[in-house]
Parts: structure tokens; C-alpha cells; sequence
């Protein structure tokens, strides 16, 4: 008991600071943990968003036929989008269709998420990350004027 009562201040100072260090420890991990999801996140939509631009450029290539549908939701986004090109010996149809595929609340607001799903001549083939927000895209003529598909 004597022990205890002379080194009562120490056993509170180490206390305090074990108890620092553990919550200190512990919001690291998770602020660690956090910025690793939203990397990875991140990386999956830009690595969709880039082969989605490579095939995008192939539109209409060795084929008469272009863009033949772009359809949108009533809050703007495009939730199919159908064009053709040909890969040397064959046309193809490839189509991207949004679906949903559930929800996430941020500060009480509930945020849709959708997938990409890729078609080619109407076989599942690829698609995107089940983590994209809104997907919108909009046909352009040369001069960057809007334009509808066709």
C-alpha cells in the first residue's frame, strides 16, 4: 500500500499517457484505413473512366453504323449508351447500361450507387466499378456543340 500511495502520481501521469498514445493509435488506423478505400476507390473509377475513353474513341471505326442510343433518367444521367465499331473482321454492338445497386448515407443523405455493365452483341462483357455516383454522356459534333445520337 505504501508503494501505491508514493508513486500514485506516476501511476496516473502513465495512465494518461498509455491512454493517449492507445487513442492516438487507434484514429490513425482508421484515418489510415479511410484514405486507403477512397484510393482504391478512386483508382478502380479512373481506370473505368480511361478504357471507357479508349473504346470511346473507336466508335464508328471500319463501320457505317455510330452511336445508335443514348438514354437518359429523369435526373439527367445516361443509362444506356450504345455504339458500334468494327475489330477487323466483325461490327459490334457494345452497350453500357447503369444499374443500381444500393445506397449510402453521408450526413443523413442517402447517395445512390450504380454499376456499369458492359455489353458486346448483347453478351455481358466487362463493365465498371459498383461505386459510381452519376455517369452522364453527352454526343458532341466537331465543333463541340451538342448533338444527338446518330
Amino acid at each position: 500500500m505504501q508503494f501505491i500511495l508514493d508513486h500514485i502520481a506516476a501511476i496516473l501521469v502513465y495512465t494518461t499517457v498509455a491512454l493517449s498514445i492507445a487513442t492516438l493509435q487507434m484514429r490513425t488506423m482508421a484515418s489510415t484505413t479511410e484514405a486507403t478505400i477512397a484510393y482504391m476507390s478512386k483508382k478502380q473509377t479512373l481506370e473505368f473512366a480511361d478504357m471507357l475513353e479508349q473504346e470511346i474513341k473507336l466508335i464508328g471505326t471500319g463501320t457505317a453504323q455510330k452511336i445508335t442510343n443514348v438514354t437518359t433518367n429523369g435526373d439527367g444521367q445516361t443509362t444506356n449508351f450504345t455504339f458500334w465499331w468494327n475489330d477487323g473482321s466483325t461490327d459490334l454492338e457494345v452497350e453500357y447500361r447503369l444499374i443500381p445497386t444500393d445506397s449510402v448515407t453521408v450526413d443523413e443523405v442517402v447517395i445512390p450507387r450504380y454499376r456499369m455493365d458492359r455489353y458486346v452483341n448483347g453478351a455481358l462483357n466487362g463493365g465498371g466499378p459498383s461505386t459510381i455516383r452519376d455517369f452522364r454522356i453527352q454526343p458532341l459534333d466537331a465543333s463541340g456543340t451538342a448533338t444527338s445520337a446518330g
